[in-house]
């Protein structure tokens, strides 16, 4: 890994809220979405097409990113320990919220013996009545603070939650693999299951949640290419880090900060060594990972990051996006093609109040068409506005069209994202001349399409009736009588279009994706 830091580029930047701001041959148009918010935290492009939000002061609410309509979903208000950089922080929607697990996971700080806990909790999404419900705790009694909380949702997949975690203040918990701080965390979200909500299985200690420790105040991350996952994490007063996480790395805090340096540890932080002890004799014998980047003697406080992959803003496509708190910007890191060595670092937007003033960027998230959602926390530290959510996007851009299997046929999707990339193509594979178009003859169930690991559930039929499941080359690969509403997927049905019958005559098709 490169043992230097790569200079800066700053491209133009915005004068005004509300303008256009160029980078490289692409004109960004910036629009704001809603103001007036108490420091915006979590934004995540949600499955219904809404922005979901997260304020510290304990308020989770849709978005309607056209109108700025917010609709309040849960208020934490009056339980947390919300005092300077804590409260209600990270926020993740299980990637199969539509599929059979409507849950929302939230990370936030609460009153204790000791003063301050964090816990990890999710909740149920109540359709009906647009509320999040019944609360669970996942794990409690973390050690907290004031500041240094993390603490970074992540789904990577619909298994598996990542959780970053602060040191709270206690540098040397970061190294001690029985604490929850300092740490990134593991967790089991496989709502067909048996472990939800559990370390996941194969986590370096078994039975534990830790997956790397030597963590300081980790406020980013991110899935990139091949699988490799990302995380931006503040330094004291010098050497923020960006990292590539690994199952059971150690990643250095506090006795490494930044590189693998040949220069004596800082006994600030950690006073259990030697004074001859070098940064890079710890780095050798404890097998220390480096960061990628490093600020080097300076901070400029890197919060959320995202792999921004859409071809919309052809100069950020497979990039990764920083957002800066203290240095007031979004960064844009270029990789080579593995995505594991940085080769190009820029500076390519800074958002401005009607003053000309530079605003602090807390976090970053995107649309299915490729447009930039950004969570401003004011000019400066403890965040007195403007706390907002501006859109970014090239209004040039003209999507091309793509094509996905849907109960109708085939269904034109306005981004590169379907499956099909012709309207023949899909035609062909969603071939539904060997169902009779009948609606009185239609067996209902939801959802559709579903994922493979879904559970399906049926709306109208006779109670028991037969069920017979045929491929698109007329094998029938399930047949049984159905005593409940529901059928589990999950190793039973591959991605494909299938035909669905009951002893009744009513049929229908299934997409599983």
């Amino acid at each position: 890994m490169k043992k230097y830091l790569i200079p800066l580029l700053l491209a133009f930047v915005s004068s005004y809220s509300f303008a256009q701001i160029q980078v490289g041959n692409t004109t960004l148009t910036e629009r704001e979405v809603i103001g007036g918010l108490d420091v915006p935290w979590e934004i995540k492009w949600g499955p219904d097409n809404y922005l979901w939000v997260t304020e510290r002061s304990g308020i989770v609410s849709r978005v309607n990113v056209e109108s700025g309509d917010q609709s309040i979903i849960l208020s934490l208000a009056g339980q947390l320990y919300d005092q300077s950089e804590s409260g209600l922080l990270g926020m993740e929607i299980h990637p199969d919220f539509n599929n059979g697990a409507p849950y929302v996971f939230l990370a936030y700080t609460y009153y204790s013996a000791g003063g301050a806990s964090e816990k990890i909790v999710y909740y149920e999404y109540d359709f009906d009545n647009d509320a999040l419900i019944n609360e669970i705790v996942i794990i409690d009694d973390i050690d907290g603070n004031s500041t240094h909380i993390g603490c970074r949702l992540l789904a990577i997949d619909n298994t598996t939650l990542l959780v970053t975690t602060g040191d709270a203040q206690d540098w040397m918990a970061s190294q001690d693999e029985t604490a929850l701080t300092g740490k990134t965390l593991r967790i089991d979200i496989d709502a067909n299951g048996d472990n939800f909500g559990q370390p996941k299985a194969d986590n370096p200690s078994p039975y534990s949640y830790v997956w790397s420790i030597g963590h300081r105040n980790a406020q980013g991350l991110a899935l990139g290419p091949n699988g490799i996952i990302y995380s931006s994490e503040h330094g004291p007063s010098n050497d923020d880090e960006l990292n590539i996480l690994e199952a059971n790395g150690n990643f250095g805090w506090p006795n490494v900060q930044g590189f693998c340096d040949n220069i004596s540890v800082d006994f600030n932080y950690a006073e259990d060594l030697s004074s001859n002890f070098t940064e890079s004799d710890y780095c050798q014998e404890y097998n220390i990972i480096e960061p990628l980047w490093s600020s080097g003697t300076s901070t400029i406080a890197p919060s959320d990051i995202i792999w921004y992959d859409h071809p919309s803003i052809p100069e950020f496509q497979n990039t990764l996006l920083m957002t800066v708190l203290k240095g007031k910007k979004l960064v844009r890191f270029e990789f080579n093609s593995f995505g594991d060595d940085i080769i190009g670092e820029t500076d390519v937007v800074v958002l401005r109040n009607s003053n000309n003033q530079p605003l602090r960027l807390r976090d970053i998230c995107v649309s299915p068409d490729g447009k930039i959602y950004l969570a401003t926390n004011g000019l400066n530290w403890p965040s007195q506005g403007p706390n907002e959510i501006i859109e970014l996007y090239n209004a040039d851009y003209v999507a091309e069209s793509s094509y996905n299997c849907s109960t109708d046929g085939c269904e034109e999707v306005m981004d590169a994202s379907g499956e099909y990339t012709t309207i023949e193509d899909c035609e062909a594979a969603c071939n539904v001349s060997s169902i009779e178009e009948n609606e009185k003859e239609v067996i209902n169930f939801y959802p559709n399409p579903i994922s493979t690991k879904g559970v399906l559930n049926f709306s109208n039929y006779d109670d028991p009736f037969h069920l017979n499941i045929s491929n698109l080359q007329g094998q029938i690969v399930y047949s049984n009588k159905m005593q409940e509403r529901r059928l589990l997927i999950q190793g039973l049905l591959e991605s494909g279009v299938y035909f669905l019958r009951s002893n009744n005559g009513k049929n229908n098709k299934l997409i599983v994706k």
